[in-house]
């Protein structure tokens, strides 16, 4: 029996910090013979998120306006785009076929990876690790331990070396 060519990607969440980076070369290092979706989510709609509320010391409100919206989705998508662009090069560089894939954030970056995962039957998800300390992971939350509750394949949790 001919034996099939298993051509399920590996997702590698990438956000350009150093951990991503290590991520994606890792990735591309292990996973030569699959293609490599390098996931860079952006938020939509930031703009409105950065406006201050509207009692905020009964100062008066000016919503922005649609053109300004527009203007800072534009610039998050085009450098979601660059940045999984340079991921790509780094799993490339690694010796793996590699595509980049940013994608909008739909509810939030773990559940969007692990969402693209699924969509994609990957063999596995790749993150790089922060390395928050206790206080900081209560506060900001992190992704890779979210991934690993929503996730349902293999997750590779990647450290940026110790410098000496």
């Amino acid at each position: 029996m001919p034996m099939t060519e298993d051509a399920r990607p590996v997702v590698v969440a990438f956000d350009g910090s150093d951990e991503a980076v290590e991520a994606a070369r890792t990735a591309g290092a292990l996973f030569r013979d699959r293609p490599i979706l390098v996931v860079t989510v952006w938020e939509p709609g930031l703009a409105m998120a950065m406006v201050p509320s509207a009692n905020v010391a009964e100062a008066a409100y000016i919503p922005p306006q649609p053109e300004q919206i527009e203007a800072v989705d534009k610039a998050q998508r085009e450098h979601a785009e660059a940045m999984a662009e340079a991921g790509v090069k780094l799993a490339s560089a690694a010796g793996a076929p590699a595509q980049a894939y940013p994608v909008p954030d739909e509810a939030n970056v773990a559940d969007t990876i692990a969402a693209i995962a699924e969509q994609h039957d990957a063999v596995a998800v790749v993150i790089g690790s922060r390395g928050l300390g206790r206080v900081k992971r209560a506060l900001l939350g992190s992704t890779s331990r979210k991934l690993m509750h929503e996730t349902h394949r293999p997750l590779l949790v990647v450290r940026v070396p110790e410098r000496s």
